[in-house]
């Protein structure tokens, strides 16, 4: 089965076959699903319908038929947001003051800032520093630490560690963004992690942000982090969240079915199974207090009914450019989602069992 793809490049438009492969649930093997969705790339426009199943013995969401091994890359046009960020400057370079301590008197409010810090803390993207992990793992504050990120893109991320003191590692599929990371002087190694070379190298912490729903065999690529990080390491990565309200409510407008790039969609429950069966323990799932799904979703519906919507256009692209103040005003009902176990995108914590010493 194949579709065309055009990838549109600085003057040039390539277009490939995308080949999709129909398959059995990625998790339990079933052959036997049930079609739940056919929707579009609503977010970068790759052409074609494509189908979400759930399987019928373990549950598991996931597209079918999927783009097969050759075709992955094509999913990825130049204009896919994450490929676009610059690494962070330094941390010796100072950060701009907050509007909240710029203002007269705002900055005189008894306080205010630790209440914006905690408004604004959405638990999406956690940098632990190698003082903090020491002490959590019961090593001698010295200890020289590692870090591996997969799917690191442009190495935003990667650079937040490599300024919390750790000796970093990033993976990262898009030859392009691996390579504006690589200029950044940041190493990562451009492929997936099945790829990286066996150098015998072991990590203590390791980190995945929104990137095993794009992965085929998620379950070899637990595997392959568990054998990759020591015992007692820490995985850390977030998923969207296919168990909460917003796909019911926005249905096939939902922001983070992201079809043809998205080929999982996880719950707590399932997640939690996965790690379980990986052998990873100490599992935690925290929901993360955030909107962004709402605005995208809003938009995309939007959208379906009046594509030339300048307000649809600006929610869509909302996710990928927030606004502080309107976070700030948000942020009750996200952290009120959360706490309630619906918010839209989760952060996972996991260990490796064993004494990290």
């Amino acid at each position: 089965m194949a579709g065309q793809v055009k990838c549109v490049g600085a003057g040039s438009v390539i277009t490939r076959q995308l080949i999709l492969e129909q398959i059995g649930c990625p998790l339990c093997g079933s052959p036997s699903c049930q079609t739940r969705l056919i929707g579009r790339d609503n977010l970068c426009g790759v052409p074609g319908q494509f189908q979400v199943v759930r399987c019928l013995d373990c549950h598991h969401l996931y597209m079918n038929p999927r783009p097969a091994a050759q075709s992955l890359a094509d999913c990825y046009p130049p204009n896919y947001g994450p490929h676009q960020s610059e690494p962070h400057a330094p941390a010796a370079t100072p950060a701009p003051r907050p509007w909240y301590l710029r203002w007269f008197p705002l900055r005189h409010i008894p306080g205010l800032k630790r209440l914006c810090i905690w408004l604004l803390d959405d638990l999406s993207e956690p940098v632990p520093t190698t003082h903090e992990h020491c002490r959590s793992a019961g090593l001698p504050p010295e200890t020289p630490l590692r870090a591996l990120e997969i799917g690191c893109a442009t190495g935003r991320y990667l650079q937040r560690l490599k300024d919390a003191g750790w000796t970093v590692q990033g993976v990262e599929l898009s030859p392009a963004a691996a390579a504006r990371a690589q200029a950044a002087g940041l190493p990562v190694h451009c492929g997936t992690l099945e790829s990286l070379p066996d150098d015998h190298v072991q990590y203590n912490f390791a980190a995945a942000w929104h990137v095993l729903e794009h992965v085929p065999d998620v379950r070899g690529n637990l595997n392959r982090l568990r054998q990759l990080l020591r015992p007692g390491g820490t995985l850390v990565f977030s998923i969207p969240n296919a168990g909460c309200w917003e796909p019911r409510v926005f249905g096939s407008a939902w922001y983070v079915w992201e079809l043809p790039r998205h080929l999982h969609y996880f719950t707590p429950r399932s997640i939690t199974r996965l790690l379980q069966e990986s052998g990873f323990v100490n599992i935690q799932v925290r929901h993360q207090r955030s909107l962004l799904n709402v605005f995208g979703s809003l938009g995309i519906a939007l959208l379906s009914r009046r594509p030339d919507s300048r307000l649809g256009t600006w929610l869509k692209s909302y996710p990928d450019h927030p606004r502080l103040l309107l976070q700030l005003l948000l942020a009750p009902l996200a952290h009120l989602l959360a706490g309630l176990g619906q918010g839209g995108r989760l952060t996972i914590f996991a260990r490796v069992p064993g004494d990290p010493r």
